[in-house]
């Protein structure tokens, strides 16, 4: 059975975006060689800014052929130079082949810390305006197929204001929500010092989103890139998990408690460990911490009604949220990513689903992305 879905979770990364995204859109006079631009090194068109190599440009990067989800992505393209994602055409094409009927895309995951080896942009002030500038991009890309593609923007860490100021430009295009990286930022989410975030975000009914992969691989392995495939694995295995102090942090230090209208999204973060978290942290507050974090509701109380999570492949935690709470889960696709489903989507789909009642399914696979990025 086919069935009508909105992936929650999809990509596009730097690794695909036009050669121009960020010279077209960036100041020369002020930002230099800063601006991130693609060049030829070593044979290989690369991502560089200043003399910093960023990333590989049109593929999806090293070791895209290793496993079946490698060989998958080398037979359709992937690793073939041509940067398909970001062809509005094409990405279209692959997903009406998956059977996806619109995405909500995350953007340039890595560029503040670094990808596959190399350093990301250390200067702030530059990644600031590089964040700017893809906001720009992302926002003509949604509306060069509106109601399909639904990007989302990307926010400064080390200001508040700042970024306060950016979602206030994200909402102006049109975005519906924006990613923001907890991992090296000025201060930990809990912080009051991100309340100017908040507050425009809760005003401007603009969802705040994290997602996986920038906390590195600091209990299995020293880096991700390492080269021992069982660190790599591990990481790869724990990675979703990275998000379960977020869950925790926004909650206990009053977040959702003074922003009840304030919709949050972990993104990528996977969905079976949540039961569990959501009991240890009720017991947790319950039992240690009603002293000296006050809150109106039980903690669990605020994840049910202000708190997202989006999974691809998780067997137990749907049927496990199916009875917690089935209004706060997306299914995404992760395309075009490896750890994602494409381009058996519908496969995994009715394998997760098959015990499911209808309507819980409907919620998961459609409905509450609709209802939490306000998508008509």
């Amino acid at each position: 059975m086919t069935r009508k879905v909105i992936s929650a979770d999809c990509h596009m990364d730097l690794f695909y975006l036009p050669q121009d995204a960020f010279t077209a859109r960036m100041d020369r006079s002020r930002w230099g060689d800063g601006i991130p631009r693609v060049v030829e090194r070593n044979g290989e068109k690369v991502w560089v800014s200043n003399d910093e190599m960023l990333s590989v440009w049109g593929v999806y990067g090293p070791g895209v052929t290793a496993g079946k989800r490698g060989r998958i992505l080398v037979q359709e393209g992937f690793a073939s130079g041509r940067a398909r994602a970001s062809d509005p055409v094409q990405r279209r094409a692959d997903q009406e082949r998956d059977g996806i009927d619109a995405e909500v895309i995350y953007g340039i995951l890595g560029i503040s810390r670094g990808l596959f080896a190399h350093r990301g942009i250390a200067d702030t002030e530059l990644l600031s305006a590089v964040y700017h500038a893809y906001n720009d991009y992302i926002a003509d890309f949604n509306r060069s197929m509106p109601g399909r593609y639904f990007g989302l923007g990307c926010l400064p860490n080390h200001d508040a204001q700042k970024a306060a100021d950016e979602v206030r430009y994200c909402a102006s295009l049109g975005l519906k929500g924006a990613t923001i990286v907890p991992w090296g930022s000025a201060m930990p989410v809990w912080h009051s010092m991100w309340e100017p975030v908040w507050a425009i975000a809760e005003e401007l009914d603009f969802v705040i989103t994290f997602h996986v992969f920038e906390g590195g691989a600091t209990t299995v392995g020293r880096a991700v890139n390492v080269s021992h495939p069982a660190s790599a694995g591990a990481w790869t295995t724990v990675a979703p998990m990275q998000l379960d102090e977020i869950l925790c942090s926004v909650i206990l230090s009053g977040v959702c408690e003074r922003h009840p209208r304030l919709r949050l999204v972990l993104g990528e973060s996977g969905i079976g460990w949540i039961p569990y978290m959501l009991e240890r942290l009720d017991d947790t507050w319950d039992e240690r911490l009603t002293d000296d974090c006050p809150l109106s509701l039980p903690p669990s109380g605020y994840f049910k009604r202000q708190i997202y999570a989006t999974f691809q492949k998780d067997f137990h935690g749907v049927q496990a949220m199916a009875q917690i709470a089935p209004d706060n889960v997306m299914w995404g696709s992760d395309y075009p990513h490896r750890d994602g489903t494409w381009p058996f989507s519908q496969k995994v789909i009715e394998d997760q689903f098959r015990d499911v009642d209808d309507a819980i399914a409907r919620k998961m696979l459609s409905e509450n992305v609709r209802r939490v990025y306000r998508i008509d």
